[in-house]
């Protein structure tokens, strides 16, 4: 392992949260055009934000001439690019942040959309850097596991040769490999290998260690309808696996009191070019993870649930609530034991959504949601804006902009939770 130290700049706002209960969060944004992105750090115990630049120009180095190489081999235009992105726009989206993974000592992993090296940031020192796992000069999947007890950061890689190569077959399968990376002694270690996909998004050991999920958010599409993704789940005690279909897979996160239960996000969406498509409604799925295999147990959808970008999991006076971001304009809080809707959030008057007759291209940013630590509230992170709810209210009452977001700035990803680098 290696790594190699970034420029950042660092600004202090005033900022405030009116004693919201709410636990110290990241939240992310690119500046278009610059290869470079800010994280607003919110700390409960101040009254200010500290803002960390990043810049990245000049890094896509890192993996531009393999992917140069293999289009070569496959020949592959020298233009053509995924998503029909231009060679501009690609290493933008590559290098954009999209979520957050604590590690140990203060230190983040920031996961990047697309890329061959891990960057991460220190909060007490104010410091970011760019880390090399030395497996191959591999892409990595961008959310990924920490083990807090054995130090232990768990991700997926496939070779640039699968991303160039799915330019023209989205639909090939792509050798994937699963690694565990000691953050101690630098030391890699194989989990596992076989085929899968590329563009792998979130990876993530179930709460006992005994299963693991992998999705692959493929945002592929052939005439007008989405390529399906899909979902790895492996059982690491007996090495059964299972691949299963699902709509343009995105995150997992586990019920806080059932163990071996487990809700995926299914988005529906494809990206073209810069721009997001709607296809329909997403679907969170209940999935329960047994000793013959997964299990679906519910889903949840709504005409009105689109672009389902972030979906949380906590208690809300003695119930399990599923908080998800639905584009442009709501929150939908869904009863996690009955998958059935407990109430609308709405923000203020968005775009319309219209798919019947064309997928409908995003012109809103997206934007992140956080749950109180007492489940009373929830906060909603978007370009520029902090809003926050009481549940019970059913309202957004309270609302603050964040001064130095500029023009050519605007949120992208997931906010992260940080409360445990304390402990």
């Amino acid at each position: 392992m290696t790594q190699v130290k970034l420029t950042v700049s660092e600004s202090n706002r005033p900022f405030a949260l009116n004693g919201f209960n709410f636990p110290d969060f990241i939240s992310p944004s690119i500046h278009k055009g610059e290869t470079a992105q800010t994280h607003y750090f919110f700390q409960s115990s101040k009254r200010s934000i500290i803002s960390l630049r990043v810049d990245l120009k000049g890094e896509e180095k890192n993996c531009e001439p393999d992917l140069v190489k293999e289009k070569c081999k496959w020949s592959v235009d020298e233009d053509k690019f995924p998503y029909g992105q231009t060679e501009s726009q690609w290493w933008e989206y590559c290098l954009a942040p999209h979520s957050y993974l604590p590690l140990e000592n203060s230190k983040i992993q920031v996961g990047l959309n697309l890329f061959n090296r891990f960057l991460h940031i220190d909060v007490s020192s104010q410091s970011a850097q760019l880390i090399d796992p030395e497996i191959g000069n591999e892409m990595l999947s961008t959310t990924n596991w920490f083990d807090k007890t054995t130090g232990e950061l768990w991700f997926a890689s496939w070779p640039v040769e699968g991303t160039a190569l799915r330019i023209l077959k989205p639909r090939e399968n792509i050798r994937v490999t699963i690694w565990k990376l000691s953050l101690q002694n630098k030391k890699v270690k194989r989990v596992w290998q076989g085929d899968f996909s590329d563009s792998l998004h979130q990876l993530l050991l179930s709460p006992d260690r005994r299963f693991l999920i992998l999705t692959e958010l493929g945002l592929y599409f052939e005439e007008r309808k989405l390529i399906p993704s899909r979902i790895l789940i492996l059982n690491l005690k007996t090495g059964e696996k299972w691949r299963l279909p699902i709509t343009t897979a995105g995150h997992v996160e586990f019920d806080p009191e059932e163990q071996n239960a487990c809700y995926v996000s299914c988005h529906n969406i494809g990206l073209m070019g810069v721009k997001v498509g709607i296809f329909g409604p997403g679907i969170i799925k209940k999935i329960r993870l047994g000793e013959n295999g997964p299990k679906l147990e519910g889903e949840f959808s709504h005409p009105d649930f689109h672009r389902i970008t972030t979906h949380i999991v906590f208690r809300h006076r003695g119930e399990t609530l599923i908080a998800v971001s639905g584009y442009p304009d709501k929150v939908f809080l869904i009863n996690a034991a009955t998958m059935k809707l407990y109430k609308i959030l709405k923000l203020d008057q968005g775009e319309k959504v219209d798919t019947l007759a064309a997928p409908h291209l995003c012109s809103q940013d997206s934007y992140g949601i956080v749950a109180s630590k007492d489940g009373e509230a929830i906060l909603v992170a978007g370009t520029g804006f902090i809003n926050v709810a009481l549940i019970e209210e059913g309202k957004f009452s309270f609302t603050r902009n964040i001064d130095d977001y500029s023009s050519n700035s605007c949120f992208t990803g997931h906010i992260g939770v940080l409360n445990y680098l304390k402990e």
